[in-house]
């Protein structure tokens, strides 16, 4: 689209896929992290077997990382330059701390916005924050995570989140579709 000066002017691609995060390409990578940086459960402890011990020592060069924060490290082994470390929230069945958890989910995806613009990044791969060992209801994950990064899109060549199920995918589109008529 022409933004008036003869340039072009472009949009981020905020795309939803099902496929194996770990083989796509992109500058960086969102790992669900533990707060001191150690290999955990779930994608996380995927993306620590495949980095070894490269990871594991340019991570205990870290400091701890609270709940909605984030941290850079490199990516050995991975198909992108950077991995970005965001300790989510655990999900507590909607009691009296879901609204304090869903805060927090939002504090990741800015968290790692931030970083990734600040280090020039261009293109991000998400999982579904917070819907993996978290325990996240995948419609809650996905209508935060899309309102945040919506907002954001415009600096970014393109944000993808990646869906482990075609389940999980189909729950993310819907949620797209109702709040933010993308179909």
């Amino acid at each position: 689209m022409a933004n008036g000066f003869g340039a072009e002017v472009t949009m981020a691609k905020l795309q939803l896929i099902c496929d194996d995060i770990l083989n796509l390409q992109g500058d960086g990578l969102v790992c669900p992290a533990h707060k001191h940086l150690i290999r955990g459960r779930g994608l996380s402890a995927q993306i620590y077997d495949r980095a070894g011990k490269a990871l594991v020592s340019e991570c205990l060069q870290q400091p701890e990382c609270a709940v909605g924060e984030a941290r850079l490290t490199g990516a050995p082994g991975l198909a992108v330059s950077y991995l970005l470390h965001t300790v989510t929230p655990q999900w507590s069945s909607g009691d009296q701390w879901g609204a304090e958890a869903v805060a927090q989910l939002r504090c990741c995806y800015r968290s790692v916005l931030a970083l990734a613009r600040a280090h020039g990044m261009r293109r991000l791969l998400f999982p579904a924050l917070g819907a993996g060992t978290n325990r996240f209801p995948h419609q809650i994950a996905a209508h935060q995570g899309l309102e945040v990064l919506r907002e954001a899109q415009d600096d970014f060549e393109t944000l993808t989140v990646c869906l482990h199920s075609p389940a999980a995918l189909a729950e993310w589109r819907q949620v797209d579709a109702r709040f933010f008529g993308r179909r």
